[in-house]
């Protein structure tokens, strides 16, 4: 059976350098679309197979393979895009994600330090953006049972905080210190724009409110946290040492109150996301029956209809199905890419060649199995003649 065994393992190999090829140039195809230098909105589409190409690999390795290619210092709108799909991948990637982006972290900082010194507006908002970023990263590093995508129980928050006091004021800080970079990015934008529906209307201001979404969807998690915490802190430590924490609270409420409500005005954002209200007012930490009150904020982000927008961008098949070299690699399998985007071939079942594929394997086999049978039966006879 070595025969059979040797020719099964080249087929696999030939197999999976053609869909790892394949996968290589969707990915290409995905990235070069969501990040270039048209100032224009990032594609949902476009960031959303880059996404599930981190959940393929487990990791992002290919995604900065190509990305360090990138002309980042030449172009502030391309290093613009790179850091709202950085952002997504962080929040949405596959977990592993977060420590192959934190080998990048040194860089990214560089390039915001860049485009810090330069009179461009988009400079300015990248220098804002790496920030933010290098911040989030930080944060999840330190605090590893807290996802970047900011989504845990509130057990999980506890836990990290922990029973000791001097740990909870500092995560507290820390939170503090993330939604500052969140509000400030936000803040930015909306004074580089007005609410018009002239400046949304256009590609070039929804370019710079698109990352927006996910701002708004760290801040309600983070303005979560930080009442969960305070409340916490004023359990323990008298309120007189809290009073800086309650002030800068009442300055991101407010801050966070004034850009929710913009957004949420803005007519770009009312078919891409539901905003969540703020309370006319902070919590009161002097009182611990005011946490009954507090309601987490839900940010609810619609499903999108833009997959079929345009010709260039007809879902692809993301494993190639080779009908003249059938391979057992062809089984059905739940495929997350197949679940998102839906079978390939606009809608065809490829069930019905995968059995036809698993029937010419097998045929195959079958002959290959009688050769090797055969050449037993002629090395017996020789050795016996012999």
């Amino acid at each position: 059976m070595n025969i059979h065994t040797r020719v099964k393992s080249r087929r696999t190999e030939h197999h999976l350098g053609a869909e790892r090829d394949h996968f290589d140039k969707q990915q290409l195809s995905s990235i070069s679309k969501a990040i270039n230098n048209t100032e224009t909105p990032v594609k949902e589409k476009h960031a959303r197979r880059i996404i599930l190409g981190t959940h393929r690999e487990k990791g992002a390795y290919t995604f900065w393979s190509y990305a360090q290619g990138f002309p980042l210092g030449t172009s502030s709108i391309l290093c613009w895009k790179f850091c709202h799909v950085l952002h997504k991948i962080l929040r949405d990637g596959h977990h592993n994600v977060l420590q192959d982006c934190m080998r990048h972290h040194g860089s990214l900082a560089e390039y915001g330090k860049l485009w810090s010194h330069l009179h461009d507006k988009y400079g300015q908002l990248v220098a804002l953006y790496t920030k933010l970023l290098c911040t989030k990263m930080e944060f999840h590093v330190k605090h590893t049972e807290i996802p970047p995508n900011l989504e845990v129980k509130d057990e999980v928050l506890e836990r990290t905080a922990g029973t000791d006091i001097n740990n909870v004021f500092q995560l507290t800080v820390e939170v503090f210190d993330y939604m500052d970079a969140e509000l400030k990015l936000a803040e930015t934008v909306l004074r580089q724009l007005n609410s018009s529906i002239a400046v949304t209307s256009l590609t070039s201001g929804q370019c710079r409110l698109a990352p927006l979404i996910q701002v708004v969807q760290d801040c309600s998690q983070l303005y979560h946290f930080n009442v969960k915490l305070l409340f916490k802190l004023h359990a323990c430590l008298p309120a007189d040492t809290l009073q800086g924490h309650r002030d800068r609270f009442r300055e991101q409420f407010n801050s966070l109150k004034n850009f929710f409500n913009r957004a949420r005005e803005m007519v770009y954002f009312k078919r891409l996301i539901q905003i969540p209200r703020l309370p006319d007012s902070p919590p009161n930490f002097l009182h611990a029956a005011a946490l009954a009150k507090h309601v987490k904020l839900v940010v609810v982000i619609p499903e999108d209809d833009d997959q079929q927008d345009d010709d260039d961008d007809e879902p692809e098949p993301l494993i190639e199905v080779d009908t003249s070299t059938p391979s057992l690699q062809s089984q059905p399998q739940v495929d997350i890419f197949d679940q998102a985007f839906g079978p390939p071939n606009g809608g065809f079942d490829e069930r019905d060649l995968q059995i036809e594929s698993l029937k010419s394997e097998l045929e195959l086999l079958r002959a290959e199995l009688e050769k090797v049978k055969t050449e037993v039966r002629i090395l017996e006879y020789h050795n016996a003649s012999v």
